[in-house]
């Protein structure tokens, strides 16, 4: 009896240790936007943040469907440089997604491994496979690899994506409420 009740006290006193290292070891990074700008920030925001970003060339769009866009490049020399595209859906002043255009596929794994690094690993491929059926029917291009990463418990409705297309790449991060309207 006495062991038992030894047991229960260790138990007692680790319990919360061993939480915080379960938790830790199973959370997922968080996703939060694209360099130092956020998902749910407001236009001005992203835009104050943009040049400290090193993003150049920014431009802004109003859509026929009224989705504020903000276009910009990041990089020097024209084989590294990236296009960037800010979306504010129709009806809403909070960034709910970031499109990051790779012009080389043939950078498609370092780019990998670069939010491999960041965020974990993607998805299980059965997983992604199935995403890519159920997302490819409505793009522009068929895409021939995808890839995704989701956030944490608290973050469900945040995502990473990694499209792979004959002539560039694409990585999404986005929140799904906020492009769907739900804030």
């Amino acid at each position: 009896m006495t062991q038992v009740k030894q047991l229960r006290g260790w138990i007692g006193a680790l319990a919360p240790a061993l939480l915080l290292v379960a938790g830790a070891a199973l959370a997922a990074p968080a996703i939060t936007g694209y360099g130092s700008v956020e998902l749910g920030m407001s236009p001005d925001e992203v835009r104050e943040r943009l040049a400290a970003d090193g993003v150049t060339e920014v431009t802004e769009e109003q859509t026929a469907d009224g989705d504020l866009l903000i276009d910009g490049r990041l990089g020097g020399a024209p084989a590294v440089e990236t296009d960037l595209r800010y979306v504010f859906p129709a009806g809403s002043d909070r960034l709910a997604l970031v499109v990051a255009f790779h012009p080389e596929v043939a950078d498609q794994a370092a780019v990998k491994e670069q939010l491999t690094a960041e965020y974990g690993q993607p998805w299980e491929e059965e997983m992604a496979e199935w995403w890519l059926e159920q997302l490819a029917e409505g793009m522009p291009a068929t895409p021939l690899g995808f890839s995704a990463w989701g956030g944490d418990e608290q973050q469900r409705n945040r995502f990473v994506r990694l499209w792979t297309f004959e002539e560039y790449l694409t990585v999404e991060y986005l929140d799904t409420r906020l492009l769907s309207g739900r804030q």
